[in-house]
């Protein structure tokens, strides 16, 4: 039961948090459409949702299970995007003949793909490891910074260190 609980905390957490990005993008369109009070909505809407979604982190902060099992979960979620979700999307965005989308579809398959190798390779052996996170596409690079990102090209100094 405290897994389902735990489950539904988590669930407010993402919904919140991801409808709380999705007002604030259209609460900046509609302010540079001049529609200052639908902006203003939005704003509130988005600060209520931030509100909730803060609310279910305090909740989770004390009762998340064992590390190593959300480590499992966030591994299991990363290949079925890359191997599932994105190329669906991708047939969808060309199917509509949108290029932008396909492509940017196409790193987030690429890139949830070396999130996930990233996952097993630590699951394998946990050991000590840098982690270099290009700033452009989110590629996670281990222990030395490539030439430039395998998924979309960006340049060295465009790559920066996770700290603890």
């Amino acid at each position: 039961m405290a897994s389902d609980l735990e489950t539904c905390m988590q669930l407010a957490l993402a919904s919140e948090s991801a409808s709380a990005a999705r007002n604030r993008l259209y609460a900046t369109k509609a302010k540079k459409e001049g529609q200052t009070q639908h902006a203003r909505l939005l704003n509130a809407l988005a600060r209520g949702e931030e509100i909730s979604a803060r609310r279910s982190l305090i909740y989770l902060r004390g009762k998340i299970s064992r590390i190593e099992k959300h480590l499992e979960t966030l591994l299991t979620a990363k290949q079925t995007l890359s191997r599932d979700i994105y190329p669906q999307d991708r047939r969808i965005a060309m199917t509509a003949g949108d290029k932008s989308a396909e492509a940017a579809l196409h790193q987030f398959e690429q890139v949830n793909a070396n999130h996930a190798q990233r996952l097993k390779q630590f699951a394998g052996d946990g050991a000590e490891a840098a982690y270099y996170v290009c700033q452009v596409c989110g590629y996670i690079a281990v222990d030395a910074i490539p030439d430039k990102c395998p998924v979309c090209g960006a340049v060295t100094e465009r790559f920066k260190e996770e700290p603890i």
